[in-house]
Parts: C-alpha cells; structure tokens; sequence
C-alpha cells in the first residue's frame, strides 16, 4: 500500500468515524483483502487499521469533552459508541483517565 492509499484510508476515517465503519468497509473501499489491507496498513503507517481508528474516535471524543458542554453519552454515540459503558473503559484505556475526569481537568469553555 501506497502513502496515498494510506491517506485514502485516512480521509474515510475522518469522514465516517461516526457510524459503524469496520476495517473490512474501509478495505473493501479500497479493493484490498481484509488480511492484505491490515498488514500493508500496519506496515505503512506504523499501527493497525484497528489502533488508527480507534485513536481517532478517542481524540475526537477528547475533543469534544474539552470544547463543548455536551453529555458524555452523547459524545460516545458521536464517536460511534452507543454504550457509554464501552465508550468509558476504552476512553479510560487510551487516555488513562474516564471522560468525565478528563473533561474536569481540561475543559476549555
């Protein structure tokens, strides 16, 4: 995989890290097999498919704590996390903070 393909993949990220978008829709999108695509991924942009849109989703949703009054449940489903629950541990997993704590120590409004 291309740099540019990497960028492909990126732009989808950003454009539909709201909904239910897995790595099979994204490398289906790019004509790739599932396997092929992670690993070329990988070895392209330093981290799985998986970890990039994860980390993507989570600096979005810090994002969100920080700049907006918005209830954590609706970040989450905005983030594509309908269960807070799940939102709250792998929030908790990458920042090593919940996001209610988080939003306490870095709300900017």
């Amino acid at each position: 995989m291309s740099r540019g393909l990497g960028d492909v993949y990126k732009r989808q990220i950003e454009q539909h890290y709201s909904e239910d978008i897995s790595i099979e829709d994204i490398s289906s999108f790019c004509g790739l097999n599932r396997s092929y695509f992670s690993k070329v991924f990988r070895d392209t942009m330093g981290e799985s498919p998986q970890g990039f849109l994860l980390h993507y989703r989570m600096a979005r949703a810090a994002q969100l704590l920080t700049e907006s009054r918005l209830p954590i449940r609706t970040i989450s489903t905005m983030v594509s996390y309908p269960n807070q629950l799940h939102f709250s541990r792998a929030f908790k997993n990458v920042y090593g903070i919940s996001p209610r704590d988080y939003r306490a120590k870095h709300f900017a409004l």
